[in-house]
């Protein structure tokens, strides 16, 4: 009778531990691991955002990027970073690129590679017209910049972007009495 009864615990135990395995996936993309684990269903949504994504944003059908998956078992429940697998795989789409999109005055004036030094150019060029009575300067509107995703030929030049601000929100200079130099 004991020996039964240790069966059963240790099958009872064995199907306790059985029962909160979880079947996970560690994903690589194009040959680099991303981190973390994703469950079976995060994998599939993952991949069919990414897929919908890039369509949308090249106007045809767009091949995923090399993807492998390797299975585990694990007793903690997956990382399932879902917009960083999506993320990893559009980056991976030839044709698609992350752009910061420039907004003025909440109006959206286009993409540029790269936001800062969009913002750079525009601080230089701002101080290099200052008249020689103002003391500071800047554009008449909210400038803000939005990380996106976008086809690869989209981008406008940092001088046409720059002549798209000013244009939306002329630059004004003050001297140092506040008023305008």
């Amino acid at each position: 009778m004991k020996r039964s009864q240790v069966l059963a615990l240790l099958l009872a135990v064995l199907g306790l531990l059985a029962s909160n395995l979880r079947l996970q996936y560690r994903v690589t993309v194009n040959g680099a691991a991303l981190p973390g684990t994703y469950s079976a269903a995060v994998l599939r949504e993952g991949k069919r955002a990414a897929s919908e994504a890039a369509e949308e944003i090249l106007r045809w059908e767009a091949k995923l990027p090399q993807t492998e998956t390797r299975a585990r078992l694990s007793f903690r429940r997956a990382g399932n970073d879902t917009r960083a697998l999506t993320s990893a795989l559009l980056q991976g789409v030839s044709g698609v690129t992350r752009a910061d999109a420039v907004y003025v005055n909440g109006v959206r004036l286009g993409v540029v590679p790269d936001g800062e030094t969009l913002c750079g150019r525009l601080r230089e060029a701002i101080r290099e017209r200052m008249p020689l009575t103002a003391v500071s300067g800047g554009i008449s509107g909210q400038l803000a910049l939005r990380r996106v995703y976008t086809r690869a030929d989209s981008s406008a030049s940092y001088e046409e972007m720059l002549r798209l601000i000013t244009g939306l929100a002329p630059v004004i200079y003050l001297d140092q009495s506040g008023k305008l130099a």
